[in-house]
């Protein structure tokens, strides 16, 4: 099982998507990328240079994505990258270009490698992916935008006014980090695996939303409860919710009510 987790965070504008992928950056000392292209995220060779991809230079970091856009050109092979690697790291493709030979690998990890040869492009890499958009993925008419959904703990949001003032009084911060420390190796024994099953089979029974996200959605309780160390029900039942493609208030009162 893939061991990262991967986050959407859906608002309207003026909701403050930037900012948080902004002070998540800060906290990493990594940057924001914006309206990412094909050639931006896989790599790409300019007058005869090896410009890095993406999936390769964020391996074992998050990746910020900022308005990941859905409906422009080269968007489509953009997400078929990120969607490959986000569930297993590895994504191959050739994109036309003499190439000069390249190969590296993690010097920490040898089993994460960036290689290029004869035009074509091979990673095998890990990251955590966190998007920031407007779009309603859920909606998309594209099969693959659901996937990405799927791929990931969507969290749609909405401020209230009162926030919005607070935030830019700088009297509260969009954005808290926690710290945790969980093990290099993680396991999740019977017990704990049986009541992740029995909290999400419950929201499926009664949301039938949730359906299409269950599979996946033990996947991320799983990885949830390896960083924690323990079943939160309350946590759990929030993710399922969220998975279930409701508001992030929704969710949050359905999660206390079950």
């Amino acid at each position: 099982m893939r061991p990262q987790l991967h986050t959407i965070v859906r608002s309207s504008p003026g909701q403050f998507k930037s900012t948080i992928l902004d002070e998540i950056g800060r906290k990493f000392g990594i940057s924001v990328s914006s309206n990412v292209t094909f050639p931006a995220m896989i790599g790409t060779v300019d007058q005869g240079k090896l410009v890095h991809g993406l999936v390769w230079t964020s391996r074992k970091k998050p990746m910020l994505l900022d308005e990941f856009r859905t409906g422009e050109r080269g968007d489509s092979l953009a997400v078929d990258a990120l969607l490959g690697t986000m569930e297993s790291g590895h994504y191959k493709r050739k994109i036309g270009l003499q190439t000069p030979y390249y190969f590296e690998q993690d010097s920490e990890d040898p089993s994460l490698f960036y290689k290029v040869e004869n035009g074509e492009f091979e990673v095998q890499t890990r990251f955590s992916a966190i998007i920031a958009t407007m779009k309603n993925w859920d909606k998309a008419r594209g099969g693959k935008y659901a996937a990405l959904t799927q791929r990931c703990i969507p969290i749609p949001y909405r401020l209230d006014d009162d926030t919005i003032d607070a935030v830019l009084d700088g009297k509260v911060s969009p954005y808290t980090n926690f710290e945790f420390n969980p093990p290099e190796h993680g396991k999740v024994c019977q017990k704990d695996y049986k009541r992740i099953r029995e909290l999400a089979a419950g929201v499926r029974d009664s949301t039938s939303r949730f359906r299409a996200a269950y599979t996946r959605a033990i996947g991320d309780l799983c990885r949830v409860r390896a960083v924690i160390g323990r079943v939160d029900p309350e946590l759990f039942l929030l993710i399922c919710y969220l998975k279930a493609g409701l508001p992030l208030e929704q969710a949050l009162r359905s999660s206390k009510e079950s």
